[in-house]
């Protein structure tokens, strides 16, 4: 089973959030053989979430941290390399080929497609710093929402 994390760039980081998440994700682990986690972009949430799923591996040597690029079609075998420290696959979406400035929201959307849990941490009041319109992490909860993927969205549990 596959779980994708999405969320805002900036999060109320707290003991309770990293706590909820730990549970989370090792109930998914344990009942629900969750073996693939999903992460994309280099925002407060995705990092607090690789971070979770990093401690977790050592317990579950297992489970799978996979990259999920929507920059860098083509890299060069020594990022490859590096990236390959952290990451047991690193992946550039077909979809993202050519998406231009918005390619997060293709990116986005593929690992939705890919999984079949998204955890996410949406606060509807967010708004990104100088914008007007709605945030990525809005975008891709409602695509997974249209796509009647199972989400847990951590700020509502928080």
């Amino acid at each position: 089973m596959k779980v994708a994390f999405i969320g805002h760039r900036k999060i109320e980081n707290t003991e309770e959030l990293k706590h909820n998440l730990a549970d989370i994700v090792t109930t998914l682990i344990e009942k629900e053989k969750a073996d693939t986690f999903l992460f994309g972009s280099k925002s407060e949430f995705n990092e607090l979430c690789y971070d979770t799923v990093s401690r977790l591996k050592e317990n579950y040597p297992h489970i799978k941290r996979i990259e999920i690029r929507n920059s860098n079609e083509y890299l060069p075998k020594i990022y490859i390399d590096i990236t390959l420290k952290y990451y047991e696959e690193t992946i550039f979406p077909e979809s993202v080929s050519g998406a231009g400035y918005r390619s997060y929201i293709k990116r986005n959307q593929a690992m939705i497609d890919m999984s079949n849990i998204l955890i996410v941490y949406f606060n509807k009041n967010y708004m990104p710093m100088g914008k007007s319109s709605k945030s990525g992490t809005m975008i891709a909860l409602e695509y997974a929402l249209k796509k009647k993927k199972r989400i847990i969205n951590l700020y509502e549990q928080d």
